[in-house]
């Protein structure tokens, strides 16, 4: 059956869109409606789709940034007969893009770069691209590499040399500032603070060293997505047991310019209870069950108007309940929610064990974002109810509050 323009295959939109959403959703970006996008790399357009899909009312224009000459008719031919699509143009590089756009023009609400710079084999050229793309962006930046340790080590050196220009970049205006006039001091600091700096959006809760350098593991996630009637085939042909879909790996993150925001997360400096703690406040006399009144006596029957005296519950009661509900585990400090950048990124897929649920958390160490962690959290049932439940529920990639 052939496949209808309206609805390209799942695997050129799949991974991001699921950067866009995470974009989209997190309280580090509030509000977030691009109305100009820049794709580098485009290929066939794949982000494009994501875009409409997640901001189908906000984007005005997009640019698109492919050398390949078949990759931008592949993309035109998808695009062919569509509706309500925003002002296209295609360029074959970055420097065509600038000569062809005024100065005033040349700032994007959103850059994406989509398994475009591990194409590029030397670090050097990475990076002057990486500083062209950010030069061109006005808000967002968002770089995306297949989920490998290689695309992982190209995302986290691009995200260190970001933060780190931004961070002399602030230091350079804020030694020009103090020699300025006071009366200019204030304009200054002010066009400073919206322009220079930047800080992660996602999917890292920090600005700080990546907690997982040095080691044998890697910052990746994973997106489900259909197998295209080629792939089927091609699989069929070579003998490989056959699924209908596949997990897709990828690595990213998301940059923005300015200030990390400093308002208050839900759960920030709530305190958790233990099952223990729970059923220490909770009174007595409604877990009493008084059995005569439910099943009416012939005494009852006899005296309608009679009195019996109710029980009187003792101060023991409540430990006996205590001790009757309390679990073999040993008892942990009561649980904050002391967020600081915001909350924490689960990173792998967490291990549900009987009661408890193990999770690999990246958070925040410092209420500033400054420096981060990467932990293994352990949820319980008997010392965390409130947050069990969650845990269970919690996917590969989704964020956790503490």
């Amino acid at each position: 059956m052939r496949r209808s323009r309206m609805s390209p295959p799942a695997c050129l939109q799949s991974t991001p869109h699921a950067t866009a959403c995470s974009v989209r959703s997190d309280r580090r970006s509030p509000g977030f409606a691009p109305k100009n996008v820049l794709d580098f790399g485009a290929g066939p357009s794949s982000a494009l789709w994501a875009m409409r899909a997640v901001w189908p009312k906000s984007i005005e224009r997009v640019n698109l940034i492919e050398p390949s000459k078949e990759m931008q008719r592949a993309g035109q031919t998808l695009l062919d007969n569509l509706k309500g699509l925003p002002l296209i143009h295609s360029y074959d590089s970055i420097q065509e893009l600038n000569r062809s756009i005024e100065k005033h023009e040349r700032r994007h609400d959103l850059v994406i770069s989509s398994y475009a710079l591990g194409e590029i084999p030397s670090l050097n050229d990475r990076i002057t691209i990486v500083r062209q793309l950010w030069d061109l962006t006005r808000d967002v930046l968002v770089l995306l590499e297949p989920g490998t340790p290689q695309g992982s080590k190209i995302i986290s050196q691009m995200r260190s040399y970001i933060l780190w220009m931004e961070k002399r970049k602030c230091r350079k205006s804020g030694k020009s500032t103090a020699a300025a006039p006071s009366k200019m001091k204030s304009m200054v600091l002010q066009e400073d603070l919206l322009k220079d700096g930047a800080f992660v959006v996602a999917p890292c809760p920090h600005d700080g060293r990546c907690p997982l350098e040095n080691s044998d593991k890697y910052c990746h996630f994973v997106q489900r997505l259909e197998r295209t009637s080629s792939q089927r085939i091609y699989k069929r042909s070579k003998g490989v047991p056959l699924r209908g879909f596949e997990d897709e790996k990828f690595c990213y993150v998301a940059l923005r310019r300015g200030k990390r925001p400093e308002e208050a997360w839900p759960l920030d400096g709530m305190k958790f209870d233990t099952l223990k703690e729970r059923h220490a406040k909770r009174n007595p006399e409604d877990l009493i069950i008084d059995y005569d009144d439910q099943f009416p006596s012939e005494e009852d029957e006899e005296a309608p108007g009679s009195d019996e005296d109710s029980l009187v519950p003792y101060a023991s009661d409540t430990q006996e309940l205590s001790l009757f509900h309390e679990s073999g585990e040993e008892e942990e400090e009561p649980i904050r929610a002391d967020l600081g950048g915001g909350w924490g990124r689960i990173i792998y897929s967490p291990i549900r064990r009987g009661r408890q649920v193990q999770m690999d958390v990246c958070r925040a160490t410092k209420r500033d974002a400054s420096e981060g962690a990467f932990e293994r959290v352990v949820v319980t049932q008997s010392k965390n109810p409130a947050l069990h439940l969650q845990a269970r529920k919690s996917l590969w990639g989704d964020l956790w509050p503490f």
